[in-house]
């Protein structure tokens, strides 16, 4: 129960909220369907991928650039096959 309490899942569930809907669309539904299920370790790399700008975050996802980060990369490419979006 320590673990749940040490993130605040209403400001994560905030940040998740983006000023694009392609990316509203990402994030959002990967949050509620698995933030919970994450290691410790990769919740603080999706927190920190909450962080990223909108623009970072449309390349990553949608235009296939690498994250300059492999945590990063690795969150995103966890992200894409947990929501059937990879290729």
């Amino acid at each position: 129960m320590a673990e749940d309490n040490k993130y605040n899942k209403f400001r994560i569930e905030w940040d998740c909220r983006r000023g694009m809907l392609e990316l509203d669309n990402v994030i959002m539904p990967f949050f509620r369907q698995h933030f919970d299920d994450l290691s410790e370790p990769q919740k603080a790399v999706f927190v920190r991928l909450l962080a990223c700008t909108d623009l970072q975050l449309f390349s990553w996802f949608f235009n296939r650039v690498a994250a300059p980060d492999d945590e990063l990369q690795q969150m995103i490419a966890h992200i894409q096959l947990s929501l059937g979006l990879s290729e």
